[in-house]
């Protein structure tokens, strides 16, 4: 029963991921012909996601297995476990839930730098020109993917942080 508790959250993501491509379906009938319509990028995310749930809940299910016939071997020897860290999980939800309102307000640039480099430290990880360096570069990334590639515009922030945002996107050759 415990086994069948870990495919839990892979089913009900991929049952809703087909209830929503499904319902993409509905966006086709705005595009323009001869473009991607609206429906292209929620689908192809879609899509991913079914696909890594599907194959998430193979690998789970063959590593059963395995670890079934590896326990009949190892039947004396006990296993000790790996520590756990709820706070971390804890912290690390709550920042996820602080970056919605806080896009808003420190614009979309400022607060996924912020978000990412702190995702990092709650996660164990102390090299701060790392953090710093992936924060940054990471955060440009999407910038330049959301912009240009996908036409999607981001929140620009409010007082200072705007003004940061509309210098960034003028240096990245963004209007």
């Amino acid at each position: 029963m415990t086994r069948l508790r870990e495919l839990v959250p892979y089913a009900l993501l991929l049952a809703g991921a087909a209830f929503l491509y499904y319902n993409t379906g509905a966006f086709a009938a705005v595009g323009r012909a001869g473009q991607l319509g609206p429906d292209a990028w929620p689908r192809a995310i879609l899509a991913l996601l079914m696909f890594v749930c599907v194959f998430e809940i193979g690998r789970r299910t063959l590593s059963w297995r395995a670890a079934a016939a590896e326990s009949k071997r190892e039947a004396n020897v006990a296993e000790s476990e790996e520590p756990r860290y709820p706070w971390l999980l804890a912290a690390g939800a709550a920042i996820t839930i602080l970056y919605v309102p806080g896009v808003g307000l420190l614009g979309f640039f400022t607060c996924t730098v912020l978000y990412l480099a702190a995702f990092m430290w709650i996660g164990r990880y102390r090299s701060i020109p790392v953090i710093a360096a992936s924060s940054l570069i990471g955060t440009l990334v999407f910038v330049i993917v959301f912009m240009k590639v996908v036409y999607v515009s981001l929140p620009l922030g409010a007082g200072p942080f705007r003004a940061l945002s509309i210098w960034l996107l003028g240096v990245l050759g963004i209007h």
